[in-house]
């Protein structure tokens, strides 16, 4: 444990994997073979105790390229994933499948025994995110949904400072995931494939770690808009990072924008970017009665503490930390340890209440209601 140069503010150093004991392994399987489960199996390598045991995907072909690329045993590979579960011996599995296809793989997963890492989003529609969570309680099995940022350093300090009652009552909060143009392609700009766009994309990122660091409140009322508002302008072949696409390829949105309420009368703005006219739409922050916190960079602000002098602190030695091993490290030695899901399903549900609720306000044109029980 290391001081970051703010009072009560601590966070863990890079874990050291080469060489670990352990009290025992832990058997993985993955089901969804796609680009992102070579993230997972990557990380998943880095730790001398885990064991990659079987891949499933729909893809003819797919899981057996998979298995080729990350050594695992030619016996492990399937087509179905019910096949992987009744057929080969497993902790946890990670399901990478695309988003409107999370819901039957984990249920199974969670029917049969398993751990669950499932990558984000929980879900899309709010249905599916009820049946997965529905399936999870009491079982006593760990699902946890990847949302790596919450194992960023930065995260951690903000959610001491929070915790530390430093900000007081927190009444107001932004919550912006912001490209300014950076729209992917292939099935993420497919409806049936990825459900949602910006909102569902990188949205849930930035709406996850606002909600958390409110303490996961229950939303009572979301007014929003979303559409494609300048990718159908983009003419000709269009291109961010590995990806190329155009304008008649996009189906879902390039914008979104909500309002909610919670139920503790806290409000949050949240605003979710794939593309805009702009260099930025801000930051993230929080307004507390006792002082604000904003993200990327962290900095706190207090006034009329000492005195009529107002603060702004910044932390000093904040190093930055690879957030998606230490999500594959957490997951894996939860599943050893038998310790709670490092990241709470039941928090990450309300995220899906509010990502429904704003689908559903951008598409009537007016607030909605929304119900967070599940």
């Amino acid at each position: 444990i290391r001081d970051i140069g703010v009072t009560g503010v601590q966070t863990c150093t890079l874990p050291i994997w080469a060489g670990m004991d352990s009290p025992r392994r832990v058997k993985i399987g993955i089901i969804g073979a796609g680009g992102i489960a070579n993230s997972h199996a990557r990380y998943y390598r880095l730790l001398p105790w885990v064991d990659l045991v079987a891949v499933a995907d729909v893809v003819p072909g797919r899981a057996a390229s998979f298995a080729k690329t990350w050594n695992m045993p030619e016996d492990g590979v399937f087509e179905d994933h019910r096949q992987l579960l009744e057929s080969v011996e497993m902790d946890a599995v990670s399901v990478c499948t695309y988003n409107m296809a999370h819901r039957v793989p984990t249920v199974d997963a969670l029917a049969a025994g398993k751990h669950v890492l499932l990558e984000k989003p929980m879900a899309v529609e709010l249905d599916d995110a009820r049946a997965i969570m529905q399936a999870w309680e009491g079982t006593g099995r760990i699902l946890m949904v990847g949302f790596q940022p919450h194992f960023s350093t930065q995260y951690k300090a903000a959610q001491e400072i929070v915790q530390s009652g430093t900000l007081g009552d927190i009444y107001y909060a932004e919550s912006v995931a912001f490209r300014r143009w950076g729209i992917p392609g292939g099935s993420f700009l497919k409806k049936d494939f990825a459900g949602a766009g910006a909102l569902v994309d990188i949205g849930c990122y930035s709406l996850h770690t606002t909600m958390s660091l409110l303490g996961d409140p229950r939303p009572t009322t979301v007014t929003a808009i979303a559409g494609n508002y300048l990718a159908h302008l983009a003419v000709g072949e269009q291109s961010w990072g590995r990806f190329r696409w155009r304008a008649e390829e996009v189906e879902v949105e390039d914008f979104g924008a909500a309002f909610v309420r919670f139920e503790s009368g806290a409000v949050m703005l949240f605003k979710s970017v794939w593309a805009a006219n702009a260099d930025s739409v801000g930051r993230p922050f929080f307004l507390g009665t006792k002082g604000g916190m904003a993200l990327n960079p962290l900095e706190l602000y207090v006034n009329q503490q000492i005195g009529d002098l107002n603060f702004t602190a910044t932390p000093q030695g904040l190093r930055d930390v690879e957030d998606w091993p230490e999500k594959i490290r957490v997951f894996a030695e939860a599943v050893r340890d038998n310790l709670p899901s490092p990241i709470d399903p039941r928090g990450v549900y309300l995220t899906n209440v509010v990502m429904d609720g704003m689908l559903r306000s951008a598409a009537r044109g007016r607030e909605v209601t929304v119900e967070a029980d599940y």
